[in-house]
Formats: structure tokens, sequence, C-alpha cells
């Protein structure tokens, strides 16, 4: 278990620590499009809020 959480720690500290190739504000913006997603409520998209489901337009009841 400890070495696991040693390995843990190397690859945090050599992605995010002070030796890392990528500076730390490099990751704020593919975190936030990662998570931001998860966070943020979806929209529903507007044609499918018009009508609903059930109901049929009045072209497809002329083609009957």
């Amino acid at each position: 278990m400890d070495d696991a959480l040693d390995v843990s720690y190397q690859v945090v500290d050599g992605l995010f620590g002070p030796g890392s190739g990528v500076p730390w504000w490099a990751w704020i913006a593919p975190l936030v499009l990662v998570f931001g997603k998860l966070l943020m409520p979806s929209a529903e998209p507007a044609t499918t809020a018009a009508a609903p489901a059930g109901k049929k337009s009045k072209k497809a009841k002329k083609k009957k």
C-alpha cells in the first residue's frame, strides 16, 4: 500500500510540482473543460422543446 502511495505521489509531483515541464496554470484550462461539462447542467436543444414528442405536425396529417 505504501508503494502505491509513493508512486502516485511521484506522478502527481511530476505533473504538477515545481520540477514539472508544464506550469501549474497550464493545467487550469483542460481541467475546467473536463469538469465544467460535469458541473454545468446541459441545456435542452430548442428544437425538442418547441414540439412535444407525441404531437404530429399539420403537414404529417395532410400526407395521409
